[in-house]
């Protein structure tokens, strides 16, 4: 489990550490104070994978295409935004702290160059430009180092053999693929542990009666049987908050030990339903040993779990997030502090 984080030169924050986190953390704040980028950290120091920033793009709405050309700019133009007032002198780190581990990663401009040719028909004298290295430390093991690299206009990485500490990122906005969904499912169900998947979903949504893997227009999907249905459907058309909520428990399933980050946990999911939801995700992820990180700008949503919260203090955080003069601040409640303020009804969001 993750008790600590520090941050250094990453998005929005130039040094920030966070300590007391616990097995489910509840992320609140105003807009740009730094909940996105807290979980984004995270998840980039899971592992030396570069290619992951690409998914925040497309969670931050910023497009998951891009034209390369063989310069500078274009190449700098995938990372620059990953540092901290857009500084590529400077050199993110993030540390993370835990029970029985640590790992960190290390984002540094090096002094490797990339030689680029002209694609056009008229040559141009070679050029060279610094590299972005990805740096990726765990405790007991030897450093990873990735160096993303142009050849013509492709980006080549090349990633070798290493341990990832199983995290996975769930955005807001966009929902996982639906053969993301297959394939942790088949994995499960490969294993005889899919059941415990089927009776979550089931508790809280008991009209889906069991559910299978069936082929959709060509594309593995995860179908449902449901009440008063002749015919199986996909899950993904039978609401929203039922194809997130099996997201959630699929991903934690198939990352036992690992560490779950959801943005916007309350996309989705109808108000009056959170209470219960918020059961079967406490009791899930526990049952699984699996950490969550969740944010939310909902005061419902933080109504809904004061159930779940003050008869299990001890597994919950508050992280309130707040921005003053350029710079992000991050305060820790424990689960006492938390289930208190919701009970007299403090603003918390």
């Amino acid at each position: 489990m993750i008790e600590g984080i520090k941050i250094q030169n990453f998005r929005c924050f130039s040094d920030i550490e966070v300590q007391g986190l616990k097995p489910i953390n509840i992320i609140v704040g105003e807009n740009a104070s730094g909940k996105s980028a807290f979980l984004e950290a995270i998840f980039l120091s899971a592992g030396a994978y570069p290619l992951n920033t690409f998914q925040f793009r497309a969670a931050r709405q910023l497009g998951s295409q891009f034209e390369l050309r063989p310069d500078s700019a274009s190449y700098w133009g995938l990372w620059e935004d990953l540092f901290n007032d857009f500084d590529l002198t400077k050199q993110i780190r993030i540390k993370v702290s835990g029970v029985g581990s640590s790992h960190s990663l290390n984002l540094v401009r090096t002094l490797e160059s990339s030689q680029t040719v002209s694609l056009g028909t008229q040559p141009v004298p070679p050029q060279a430009f610094p590299l972005l290295t990805f740096e990726w430390e765990r405790k007991g093991g030897h450093p990873i180092r990735v160096t993303p690299t142009m050849k013509g206009n492709s980006l080549t990485v090349e990633v070798p053999q290493h341990d990832h500490f199983p995290t996975l990122h769930f955005g807001p906005h966009i929902s996982d693929l639906p053969q993301d969904n297959a394939s942790r499912f088949s994995e499960l169900s490969k294993d005889g542990k899919i059941q415990p998947v089927i009776d979550a979903l089931r508790t809280e949504f008991p009209f889906v009666k069991t559910l299978s893997l069936e082929i959709n227009s060509g594309i593995p999907t995860v179908f449902a049987e449901v009440e008063e249905s002749h015919r199986k459907l996909p899950v993904g058309l039978i609401s929203d908050g039922v194809n997130k909520l099996l997201s959630l428990l699929l991903g934690i399933a198939n990352n036992r030990n690992g560490t779950i980050l959801i943005d916007q946990i309350e996309d989705g999911f109808y108000f009056k339903k959170m209470p219960s939801t918020w059961r079967v995700i406490h009791s899930f992820a526990k049952e699984n040993q699996a950490q969550v990180f969740a944010t939310t700008h909902s005061q419902e949503c933080l109504d809904a779990l004061f159930p779940v919260l003050d008869a299990n203090e001890e597994d919950f955080a508050l992280l309130r997030a707040s921005r003053s003069d350029g710079s992000i601040k991050f305060t820790v409640s424990n689960g006492r502090k938390f289930s208190s303020a919701l009970s007299q009804e403090f603003e918390l969001r």
